[in-house]
């Protein structure tokens, strides 16, 4: 079933976000269960234990923000919860966003810095060595940018969240 809903004169079609909320929240929930080792992991796991655990903090944060955003009412092709938003939603909506980066952040860094063999695969020919440290450079300074975002967000939402002045 989908709503329909006059926004200025025009009609826009808003999906259901349940079926996205439980898909997102049962992906998340197996993760963090089979990181935790009370369900079967997905296959090999070329790393610890936890890189499953933060891959399930992924699909829940992310279904937590769809939540939030199927709770108030808000469009799909609107990036900001309303003005009017109570203060919960937003430091929910804030909350997940900063699960989501801090996470993949440390999947990121895991493969990057952490001790021991990776392998990458790549079109281009090289040599396997050369081939493990273009992939962890590669990985290593998406992981730096993701911890700046991360350290952004976190300022910025508790700015707003809090109602700092700067």
């Amino acid at each position: 079933m989908h709503v329909w809903f006059r926004n200025g004169g025009t009609q826009v079609r808003q999906k259901p976000a349940g079926d996205r909320r439980l898909l997102f929240a049962g992906s998340g929930l197996y993760f963090i269960l089979a990181g935790a080792g009370v369900l079967p992991s997905p296959g090999r796991i070329y790393g610890p234990q936890w890189l499953l655990f933060a891959t399930g903090l992924v699909f829940i944060a992310g279904g937590m923000s769809v939540f939030v955003r199927g709770w108030l009412s808000a469009p799909d092709n609107k990036s900001k919860l309303p003005a009017d938003a109570p203060g919960a939603a937003v430091a929910i909506q804030w909350i997940a966003a900063l699960v989501i980066i801090v996470s993949l952040a440390s999947i990121g860094s895991w493969i990057a810095f952490a001790s021991g063999d990776r392998e990458f695969a790549t079109n281009v020919p090289m040599q396997g060595s050369l081939r493990e440290t273009v992939g962890r450079v590669a990985f290593g300074i998406g992981a730096v940018i993701t911890w700046l975002l991360a350290a952004a967000v976190a300022y910025s939402g508790v700015k707003k969240i809090f109602r700092t002045k700067s």
